[in-house]
């Protein structure tokens, strides 16, 4: 019997445990921010005044960038059994018009850009996101083959 009791305790204890990390983030989002500002500044050669002008409207500009990407994860889900051909018309002509204003904003702030860093630096920033991005997902990747897996018997 206490057998049982410590087992169904300690089964307890670890449901409560796995609980409370699955609402936790699965990661830190000011260490990322941190690490996104460091990539950038030392992969476009940011300097100091240069940065004072550029981060802040870089953090406008990924805020508004966010939102429109929300807009466009929320327009995908579609319930595909019930969707007809008006609906889908609807769809397409919405999804569009995001698509246009995600566009108007990179146009917009790669202006404001060029105007706190140079022209090359503006040019070379989206580069330099979509690397941070890869460097994410390599180490991602690089850290789930390295986790132990569970023995089978």
């Amino acid at each position: 019997m206490k057998k049982l009791s410590l087992i169904l305790l300690l089964g307890m204890l670890s449901l409560s445990v796995y609980a409370q990390r699955r609402n936790e983030p699965a990661y830190d989002q000011e260490k990322l921010e941190a690490a996104k500002i460091a990539f950038i500044t030392q992969r476009l050669d940011i300097k100091p005044d240069q940065a004072t002008k550029f981060w802040p409207l870089y953090n406008q500009f990924e805020e508004k960038r966010r939102n429109i990407f929300k807009k466009m994860r929320s327009q995908s889900r579609v319930d595909k059994e019930d969707l007809t051909d008006e609906k889908a018309q609807e769809l397409i002509a919405s999804k569009l018009t995001t698509q246009q204003e995600l566009l108007d904003l990179e146009k917009e702030y790669i202006a404001k850009f060029a105007k706190a860093l140079s022209p090359k630096q503006a040019y070379l920033l989206q580069e330099a996101d979509r690397d941070f991005v890869r460097h994410l997902y390599r180490m991602n990747r690089d850290m789930r083959r390295e986790e132990p897996r569970g023995e089978t018997n």
